[in-house]
């Protein structure tokens, strides 16, 4: 026999081809009639991205200023940063051949937001930023005899600010939602003798007090400042791409069907030598 001779010639027997087969979701291969070992690779999903950080917690409203008394307190606690969300989950595994294939790692998760300010507290006329009322201007009635002093400015609400405070009884609103009252400046006169009063808390969250009221001729407090808002956030950094693995010389029988499970964006590759 000459040398050299194909192994098909020799035997008289003829050989399956070789060849692979693609898949890009779910299905079934059916092993070709002769062949008895096969290869595979595949991978799985991509990890899922992680979860978005918490917001951060608002800022506490700011006191209203003093006049000749105090102010009313702000509502809320001093803003803390929000706490970092979770990772993603691995993605899905592919698998076939009694071979399992993993999912990429997910990615990590997002910070946390950063926290509100604190809204700043009033001073004497001056409001507090952002949303007090400022304080009202003491003053006389008739000179000598009748003397006021100012009322305080209105805390800033949540939403809206707070109103500037004039004289005496002229109280400055607290804004909505939730700002304290400004206090009314105290009167004197030969009939009578109304002392300043204190100003407002707020009872809202963010929220600000209102001024104190000032002694006659004295200005009353400015409202405090709503604190901010907390921050969103931020996102979760994507998940990681599967990385593909082959298992090779995997015993399978001619004629048989065998399940292919693919995750999505995974793929399963099954090829076979000329056997």
């Amino acid at each position: 026999m000459p040398a050299g001779t194909p192994k098909i010639s020799m035997f008289g027997g003829s050989l399956t081809p070789g060849g692979s087969q693609t898949f890009n979701a779910s299905g079934t291969w059916t092993a070709p009639v002769g062949i008895t070992k096969t290869n595979i690779t595949g991978k799985g999903a991509t990890g899922n991205a992680g979860n978005p950080g918490n917001a951060g917690n608002p800022g506490k409203g700011g006191s209203g200023g003093a006049g000749s008394t105090s102010g009313g307190s702000g509502c809320g606690n001093p803003g803390n940063s929000g706490t970092a969300g979770s990772a993603g989950n691995s993605g899905s595994a592919s698998s076939g051949l009694s071979q399992t294939f993993p999912g990429g790692s997910g990615g990590n998760a997002g910070n946390g937001g950063t926290a509100g300010t604190n809204g700043n507290s009033g001073t004497t006329p001056t409001a507090g930023n952002p949303g007090g009322g400022t304080g009202g201007t003491g003053g006389e009635f008739v000179p000598g005899i009748d003397q006021f002093g100012g009322a305080g400015g209105g805390g800033a609400g949540v939403t809206n600010p707070g109103g500037s405070g004039g004289g005496y009884q002229c109280v400055g609103p607290g804004g909505n939602a939730g700002g304290g009252y400004g206090a009314s400046g105290q009167r004197f006169s030969p009939t009578c003798n109304n002392p300043a009063e204190y100003g407002q808390p707020a009872n809202a969250a963010r929220a600000a007090g209102g001024g104190g009221g000032g002694n006659v001729l004295n200005s009353g407090g400015g409202g405090g400042g709503r604190g901010g808002a907390g921050n969103p956030g931020n996102a979760g950094n994507p998940g990681s791409a599967a990385n593909s693995s082959t298992v090779n010389c995997i015993a399978v029988t001619g004629g048989s069907s065998y399940p292919i499970t693919v995750s999505a964006n995974g793929q399963i590759v099954i090829s076979w030598n000329p056997q």
